[in-house]
This record gives C-alpha cells, structure tokens and sequence, in this order.
C-alpha cells in the first residue's frame, strides 16, 4: 500500500542514520574515487564500471538485508525511490545512495558530484 511505501523511506532514512558507518563509508568511498571521475568528459571511461562493481558489491549486500527485514521487493522499492526523489532536492541523501547502488547512470552522478562537493 501507499503509505507502506512511504514508511520504507522513512525506516531507511532511520537505518541510515542510525548506521553512521554506511553514511561514512559512502562518502570515504566517494572521496577515494572521485578523482577517476572526469567533469568534462561526457563518456564514461571504462574504469568507471570497475569502481561502479566495487560500489555495488559494498552497498548492495546491507541493502538486501534491509529490505528483506522490512518485506520489501527491491523493484518497488527502487519505484519508490524514484518517486520520492523526483520531489525532493537535498544533497546526497539515503535514496541517491541506494539508487545510485541500483543504477549505473545515478552512480556516476553521484560521483560527479561528490568530485563537485569535495574539491
């Protein structure tokens, strides 16, 4: 339902917070690797896949426990937070990390814009 949904960020956004050490490693990870990430240069370089993988393997495994505790399937899951961050602009929160876990195309944008905030 809806507002089951909508409780999923919520628990998230608890869980990340509550998980300081996801929040930390994310941004360590993004300061560590930011350098790869080219500003001017549209095409992705193959060694970003190799970091995107390493990302992945990092996050994707704490987000699987997560939902599976919760009874969420990550496709709605991902729908949501879709949803959710199409309404809201607020920096790198929980949903930009897990969707940029998800998908490729949001990862690199984080890391272009983790590359923008830490130089």
């Amino acid at each position: 339902s809806e507002s089951d949904m909508t409780d999923i960020i919520s628990k998230l956004e608890e869980w990340f917070m509550d998980s300081t050490a996801i929040e930390q490693s994310v941004e360590d990870f993004a300061r560590t690797h930011k350098d790869v990430f080219d500003l001017d240069q549209e095409e992705n370089k193959q060694e970003y896949m190799v970091i995107y993988n390493e990302f992945q393997a990092k996050f994707e495994q704490k987000l699987e426990e997560f939902l599976k505790d919760n009874g969420c399937s990550s496709e709605d899951f991902i729908a949501e937070c879709k949803k959710y961050q199409s309404q809201s602009n607020h920096g790198f929160g929980i949903v930009d990390v897990i969707l940029a876990t998800l998908e490729y195309d949001l990862f690199i944008e984080m890391m272009r814009d983790a590359k923008r905030r830490f130089e």
